[in-house]
């Protein structure tokens, strides 16, 4: 039985290291789209990390990387400051509105096809992406415990059942998407 969940990813890792970017480039994959906040970096962290930071200057080499986040104009700039130039910044682009992909798309000047999504959140990132009919993956957030408020209460009242609803209905699916996830 195929389910067609608007929040249901196409894939699943654990980190955005454990996600296979050349079979991914070998498919035809021209940009990355990866959130901010508990994707790249802890919810209150001021800076990239270093290892995070060569990671994207590696990836940059072969795809477009941009980040679209919700995160404020002020806390982009901060984070993302003029060192790291291979990197598209969408400022806030309140996900999971189409608009704010549309208009990342034009800027990296790729289209739905050629992109991924990659985020911690179901109700933002991998909704928005599914409404663009992009790749979805979602990644195991990296600090559950800081998030804010609002995360949490979208975790707890609109990923949780829909989590359970698929453990319910269709097990292994949810084996395979949010096993992991919800560990």
């Amino acid at each position: 039985m195929k389910y067609n969940y608007k929040y249901l990813p196409k894939f699943y890792y654990d980190s955005i290291l454990e996600i296979p970017y050349r079979m991914f480039y070998q498919q035809g994959i021209k940009a990355l789209f990866f959130d901010l906040d508990n994707t790249l970096i802890l919810p209150k962290a001021k800076k990239l990390d270093e290892h995070i930071q060569v990671f994207l200057q590696k990836i940059s080499l072969k795809f477009k990387v941009g980040i679209i986040s919700n995160a404020s104009f002020k806390k982009q700039k901060r984070i993302l400051n003029d060192r790291y130039f291979y990197i598209d910044l969408a400022w806030y682009r309140k996900k999971p509105s189409k608009w704010g992909f549309i208009q990342s798309l034009k800027f990296m000047n790729v289209n739905c096809e050629q992109s991924l999504m990659i985020g911690d959140q179901l109700t933002t990132d991998i909704l928005g992406a599914n409404k663009m009919k992009m790749i979805s993956i979602l990644v195991k957030p990296l600090d559950r415990n800081n998030e804010s408020l609002i995360t949490k209460f979208r975790r707890f009242f609109i990923e949780r059942p829909f989590i359970k609803k698929i453990k319910k209905d269709h097990f292994p699916l949810y084996q395979q998407k949010f096993q992991d996830f919800m560990k």
